[in-house]
């Protein structure tokens, strides 16, 4: 099977875990749903496009930032010093949160999707300037290329991996792997407006051995697609 590979370098993000409000936490790794709703503005797509997705990757550090958060309060009269907007009836306050930012992330993505939507994918990334997970934290490409994914059979031997990568929990269970355990985002559809997420289970590998059959690609990296483009899962 013919899937693009691509080596991803961002030199701060934030793949947002929900429900951080007053400290933004990360996922190690971009989710699904990152990674999807990046493929599916690279392609100006209308509509939502089946796709599998095999993440994987490091970082180097993680440093906070210490922001300002300003919303809407209920009115406070007794709090002269703040703003008060009498057509909305709040009052603005104003608080302080940290987020935690991963620095120096270096990702390997497998995308298996239909072969011509592939082909312009490859295409556009060349020429376009594109982020992953929050606007501001721009995604560098620096390798993007088909290559050749299928089950190898190691016999005796033993895969070892070589990058922090999301296992389906079923293939962590397989080879006796501890991680840490997520449940991810891993698509959304839109009513009225708001997104509703779909979450799946995954662990996060940081290293271990495999053995038995493995899926690796051409270049003999390990693969993990989880979607659901016709014949994976």
């Amino acid at each position: 099977m013919k899937v693009l590979k691509l080596k991803v370098y961002q030199q701060f993000a934030n793949y947002r875990k929900p429900l951080s409000y007053s400290f933004i936490d990360t996922f190690p790794l971009p989710t699904y749903s990152n990674i999807r709703g990046w493929i599916h503005r690279i392609l100006q797509a209308q509509e939502y496009i089946p796709l599998s997705i095999s993440i994987q990757g490091t970082y180097e550090s993680i440093v906070y930032d210490l922001q300002t958060l300003y919303k809407f309060d209920r009115p406070r009269p007794e709090k002269k010093d703040l703003i008060f907007l009498p057509e909305y009836k709040k009052t603005i306050v104003k608080s302080p949160f940290y987020v935690a930012n991963l620095q120096n992330v270096s990702l390997i993505l497998h995308i298996s999707m239909e072969y011509s939507l592939l082909e312009k994918i490859k295409t556009m990334l060349l020429d376009t300037f594109s982020s992953i997970g929050r606007h501001e934290d721009m995604a560098r490409i620096d390798e993007i290329d088909f290559v050749e994914v299928g089950k190898k059979n190691i016999g005796i031997d033993f895969y070892k991996i070589k990058y922090p990568i999301y296992l389906k929990k079923e293939t962590a269970d397989k080879y006796n792997l501890i991680g840490i355990n997520f449940k991810i985002p891993y698509k959304y559809r839109i009513e009225e407006n708001l997104r509703y997420f779909e979450k799946i289970d995954v662990v996060y590998i940081e290293e271990g051995t495999l053995f038995g059959e493995v899926i690796l690609d051409s270049e003999g990296d390990l693969v993990e697609l989880v979607g659901d483009f016709p014949g994976e899962s």
